[in-house]
């Protein structure tokens, strides 16, 4: 299962990537190392052989602004904690 991290944490396995790949470690065994998937490692030495010390910085990812309000998704948890069958479906799934 992988687990998301917050942004320090990717620059800080950004910036350790690299630490291990300048000691001369395979990409498979950093990202076994470290618990990423290769592709993620592969992409990181990539951005930084591109764009240096610069592509390891981490940003957050921009795309739609949320649609839902803060009461209205708590709102929305709080239905969904009732459950399927209380909202009319048949079942729990």
């Amino acid at each position: 299962m992988r687990t998301k991290y917050k942004l320090f944490d990717c620059e800080a396995f950004c910036k350790r990537s690299v630490e291990l790949k300048d000691a001369d470690w395979r990409q498979k065994d950093i990202s076994v190392a470290l618990g990423l998937a290769e592709g993620w490692v592969s992409q990181t030495l990539r951005k930084y052989w591109d764009l240096g010390a610069q592509g390891l910085v981490a940003r957050k990812t921009t795309g739609a602004p949320p649609r839902l309000t803060a009461d209205q998704l708590e709102r929305l948890m709080e239905e969904l904690e009732f459950g399927a069958q209380h909202h009319g479906f048949g079942g729990e799934v």
